[in-house]
């Protein structure tokens, strides 16, 4: 069978007794995180752009918008939401994919269970099924996909939002290649947008596609049935890699292997071992007089971590030296960290002069203070706080997800959101789950 052809055989056959249960609660983990992001990140400036556009644009109100009372056409809301949710850039991450695998997918998949009248059930197996498609073709296409300059979360994402779009529409197989074969010709995101308003809006094109490859599929338009692995296809288009070796799908799932990261802190994950490591210098020389930061940093990160000398709060979140003095002054990053406002503050204009950046010799981070006496303590991480290693806590998870979701919602609504997601797998239909998704009618 093709690669195109496992692919779909895969996301269409993949059923409750698939699986286990610790990949359901992965999964919804990564729901309610998603969403939070999405409902929290509604008001930056990519969010309320999009919005302002679809709603004037007047499509049929079939699917909600995340944390508003508008909505949309499938396309146009998960367009909405994928950048929403992407905004903040605090949302989930997976190292196979080497990118964001919920964002581009989850606005597809509620935009698609919505207006298919889908259940709970059906929704978390598309999610399952899109989220191992895209994380599995991230593990084929390696590392030399995102090292050309493609955002992973873009271009395979839209593959992730269309096999699981497609399922709830419920596209046979054939189909099912066909859209494959349209979302490659729309797959596309480039890392140079890193630090700017179009980096979240790769997440909600990538959505929009997945909904519009099923549809446009399901209405009989013709594309090549084996998109990814064809000459000119995904794979040799992105990556110059052919045959396309997929590993098995589901044995395990990324979900389990190499897992879920939640991210403690709204900005580039290649920070957040600085940050740990920051963090911890801090807690063990309180009122210490400091002098610099020397930091040792993966290599490959110092291609992603591409300001080092910001201008706006999004640039910041792509600054190792920011990220690293936000930590020492101001303890852990939040959201206001990375404000337009909070770079002209003096103490960080003058820290962010002081804080040098080096290769590490290998899989470590390290961070060394050097203070005003002439001490020095220095700090190593291998693996980030937020990792599947390190996971967060679920008193950490639940006070991320209500920090964002209960300025918009309220803190019942919220609560009633957080306890839908838990009891997704057991909600015969939908709308009165994403019903919870908008504000309450009575302010």
């Amino acid at each position: 069978m093709s690669v195109t052809g496992r692919v779909a055989a895969f996301a269409l056959e993949l059923n409750s007794r698939d699986l286990p249960e610790r990949v359901r609660s992965i999964a919804g983990a990564a729901i309610l995180d998603t969403l939070a992001c999405g409902i929290g990140g509604r008001d930056e400036r990519v969010a309320r752009a999009l919005r302002e556009e679809v709603v004037a644009e007047g499509a049929r109100p079939a699917a909600a918008i995340w944390g508003s009372r508008e909505r949309s056409s499938p396309a146009r809301a998960a367009l909405v939401n994928g950048a929403s949710a992407h905004a903040l850039d605090f949302d989930d991450v997976n190292w196979a994919l080497q990118g964001h695998p919920s964002v581009p997918l989850l606005p597809a998949v509620l935009a698609a269970a919505e207006v298919s009248g889908a259940s709970g059930e059906a929704t978390l197996l598309a999610f399952v099924a899109g989220f191992e498609v895209e994380a599995r073709l991230g593990e084929a296409l390696g590392l030399g996909h995102y090292e050309r300059g493609w955002h992973p979360t873009a271009t395979l994402g839209a593959i992730g939002a269309t096999v699981a779009a497609g399922r709830l529409f419920g596209l046979g197989a054939g189909a099912l290649r066909r859209a494959i074969g349209i979302a490659c010709s729309r797959a596309a995101g480039s890392r140079m947008n890193f630090g700017t308003d179009t980096k979240p809006l790769h997440a909600g094109f990538a959505a929009e596609t997945g909904v519009v490859a099923a549809r446009l599929a399901l209405r009989g338009l013709t594309a090549r049935e084996d998109g990814l692995e064809a000459e000119m296809g995904l794979a040799d288009l992105y990556h110059g890699v052919r045959p396309l070796e997929l590993p098995p799908l589901g044995r395990p799932f990324a979900l389990e292997d190499p897992g879920l990261e939640l991210k403690p802190y709204p900005c580039c994950r290649f920070t957040h071992r600085i940050i740990d490591a920051v963090l911890a210098l801090r807690e063990r020389n309180p009122g210490a007089e400091l002098v610099a930061l020397e930091c040792e940093v993966d290599p490959f990160a110092q291609k992603i971590l591409i300001y080092p000398e910001p201008r706006t709060g999004l640039e910041a979140k792509f600054s190792l030296p920011y990220c690293a003095a936000i930590g020492w002054l101001d303890g852990w990053p939040e959201l206001r960290s990375f404000s337009d406002a909070n770079l002209s503050r003096p103490e960080l204009r003058s820290l962010l002069g002081r804080v040098s950046v080096c290769d590490s010799k290998d899989v470590r981070e390290c961070v060394t203070a050097v203070f005003e006496n002439g001490a020095r303590d220095s700090e190593t991480v291998h693996h980030a706080r937020g990792t599947p290693e390190i996971p967060l806590s679920d008193a950490e998870r639940f006070r991320k997800v209500r920090g964002l979701i209960e300025p918009a919602l309220g803190a019942g609504r919220s609560q009633a959101l957080i306890a839908a997601v838990e009891g997704l797998d057991g909600l015969p239909e939908l709308s009165e789950f994403v019903a919870l998704l908008a504000p309450s009618e009575i302010d």
